[in-house]
């Protein structure tokens, strides 16, 4: 039988699939949050250099514009914060910067990018973030920053300490102070130190300056860093729904592989169903395709043509040409479209079994009605002739029996007359005369005719068993011992085996005792010429008592061996020919069987079964 092919991906438990799955849909989720903290910080370090920038940018303008007025001998207090406004003004025009300020240390805005905010008080928040920069040297380049969510929108703000005075503004005030005279007058000194670039006067409020803490904040546009992290959130998303569509997908590929296998698992015992049922139909079944192809070929087949399935399935229909009736149903010259073949044949296996078998050939087409191959059924008829050829016996011995019945009863009336009549006239004559010995004849032949009458109807009339608890053997025992002398002069050697713990068995004495001296009686007889053997077996299996009377005797030809249980059936010239039948009735009645074995000059096998 042609056996399904398992799909590949079906091998595969589909939980390794989930598994790979999932570990793939962990690999992406991961690089995709990765990527996203990666662009975050890298969007953060890029605001933070910005600002940095910037904060650079205001700190080194302020300080060169102070050096710069200074040397040309501007008051300090007009320098700061003032150039620091404006550098913060100029610096709010780069893209992205949406406010700069200049914070002391109370939170006052001292310059702002925005001039009416300016001496503004910032946010408590803002000037609790400003005060986490604790290092008030000159030169503090700590950077803080952080997000600040507005209503609109967001803001970057990057702070950092600004020192008023640089350490190099103090070093050349502290080079050019020294070589200044000190006994020069104020005006003098003044017009000195507007040339050389420094007065002395100026240190302590340089000093004064030094110490007080500034710090300046950065305020910078989010617009394209939330625009990118919205498309790093967008493509997380898109990335997300993928994976839950790839994941369901999966999902359902699983389902699918599991609807897969379960259906491949259900065919299975499908297939394997039908194949056995195939296998144990008592019909020949056998298939081939348009090639003449063996393609199937059951048990049946087996036993009816004798060939094995592997000898069979290995060739085509050449296989059955020692068989010419299952030959010829495979004959090329039928066409698929011709009518049905049925034909019954007698069929002989490659064993040498006989069969009745009917050959049923059918053609085997598509929905096209285009021929793909044949199938040959064959049933076994052989039970079934068996069946009417015993139905066929018993409407016989039905008939015979009413048969009998009716001239048994016409015939023994003028018997009885006859009878008398003879009896009469063998009275009349002396001993020694003639006549006398003729009339004895008469009623010697009446009373044979009568004795055979009593016989017919016996077998014709329903028996009346006196069933009672019976011992087989003791029974064969008892009718061995009547025929041992028998036996010992036509020089037969008796043999017995019987199994020891026999069941008893529910039965009439009388008749079985009848049935065995008749075999036993019938198996020497086929012996009186040459002598035997006489062999007696008994034997208890599937709840019945078998009883095997075999001998070596001339046996019986195939042709009489259908008619043995027939009445009046004999081989023997002096026989009556219902010695058998009688047997086979009085087995019956006990609902058990009998039947023969046997091949001329081998010997007769005579086997009765008896329920327990």
């Amino acid at each position: 039988m042609p056996v399904l092919k398992k799909h590949r991906l079906a091998r595969v438990s589909p939980w390794v699939l989930a598994a790979a799955c999932g570990l793939l849909t962990l690999i992406i989720a991961v690089f995709a949050v990765n990527n996203y903290r990666r662009d975050k910080t890298l969007m953060t370090d890029i605001l933070l250099e910005k600002g940095a920038t910037l904060i650079r940018f205001v700190a080194s303008s302020s300080r060169n514009s102070i050096y710069a007025g200074l040397r040309a001998g501007q008051p300090l207090d007009a320098l700061w914060p003032e150039n620091v406004q404006r550098v913060l003004e100029h610096a709010s025009g780069h893209p992205g910067v949406k406010f700069l300020a200049l914070v002391d240390d109370k939170g006052q805005i001292v310059a702002n990018s925005n001039p009416q905010d300016r001496h503004r008080v910032v946010s408590a928040q803002t000037y609790a973030f400003s005060q986490k920069l604790e290092d008030n040297s000159l030169n503090s380049r700590t950077f803080n920053y952080r997000i600040v969510k507005k209503e609109k929108s967001s803001v970057f703000q990057v702070a950092a300490m600004l020192p008023p005075v640089g350490k190099r503004l103090f070093e050349q005030f502290a080079a050019q102070s020294a070589n200044t005279v000190p006994h020069m007058g104020r005006n003098m000194m003044s017009g000195t130190g507007r040339r050389h670039g420094f007065l002395p006067s100026w240190k302590a409020d340089l000093e004064e300056l030094s110490k007080q803490r500034f710090v300046i904040l950065v305020e910078l546009d989010m617009m394209q860093f939330n625009q990118r992290l919205q498309r790093q959130k967008l493509e997380i998303i898109v990335l997300s729904i993928v994976l839950l569509l790839v994941g369901l997908g999966g999902w359902l590929s699983i389902l699918t592989l599991e609807g897969l296998k379960g259906s491949q698992s259900r065919l299975r015992r499908v297939e394997a169903f039908r194949d056995m049922l195939i296998s144990s139909l008592p019909v020949g079944l056998i298939a081939t395709d348009n090639k003449g192809k063996i393609i199937l070929y059951n048990r049946s087949s087996q036993e009816f043509t004798g060939i094995t399935e592997t000898q069979a399935m290995d060739s085509d229909t050449e296989v059955f040409r020692n068989i010419p009736e299952i030959a010829e149903a495979f004959d090329d010259t039928w066409s698929g479209t011709s009518p049905t073949y049925i034909k019954e044949a007698q069929v002989q296996n490659s064993n040498g079994t006989n069969y009745t078998l009917q050959l049923n050939r059918l053609s085997i087409v598509d929905r096209e009605e285009t021929p793909l191959g044949t199938l040959l059924l064959m049933q076994d008829l052989s039970q079934v002739k068996k069946l009417e050829e015993e139905l066929r016996r018993s409407e016989r011995l039905a008939a015979l029996g009413k048969m009998a019945a009716g001239v048994a009863h016409e015939l023994r009336n003028p018997l009885s007359s006859i009878k008398g009549l003879a009896l009469v006239l063998q009275s009349r004559f002396q001993k020694n005369n003639q006549d006398r010995e003729t009339a004895n004849i008469l009623v010697q032949e009446v009373e044979r005719l009568n004795r055979s009458i009593s016989e017919l109807l016996d077998y014709a009339r329903p028996q009346s068993l006196r069933k009672k608890t019976v011992d087989i053997i003791a029974l064969l025992h008892k009718a061995l011992s009547l025929i041992r002398i028998d036996a010992e002069a036509a020089g037969v050697y008796l043999t017995s085996s019987f199994q020891t713990n026999l069941p008893t068995v529910q039965a009439d004495e009388d008749k079985l005792t009848q049935v065995f001296l008749n075999l036993l009686i019938n198996a020497i007889q086929s012996m009186e010429k040459k002598g035997g053997r006489l062999d007696v077996r008994v034997g208890a299996t599937d709840r019945k008592v078998e009883i095997v009377v075999a001998d070596s005797g001339c046996g019986i030809s195939k042709e009489d061996l259908s008619h043995v249980f027939d009445p009046y059936f004999t081989t023997k010239p002096e026989g009556t020919g219902l010695g058998m039948a009688m047997s086979a009735k009085i087995i019956e009645e006990h609902g058990g069987k009998i039947y023969l074995r046997s091949k001329v000059g081998m010997g007769t096998m005579v086997v009765v079964s008896i329920p327990i």
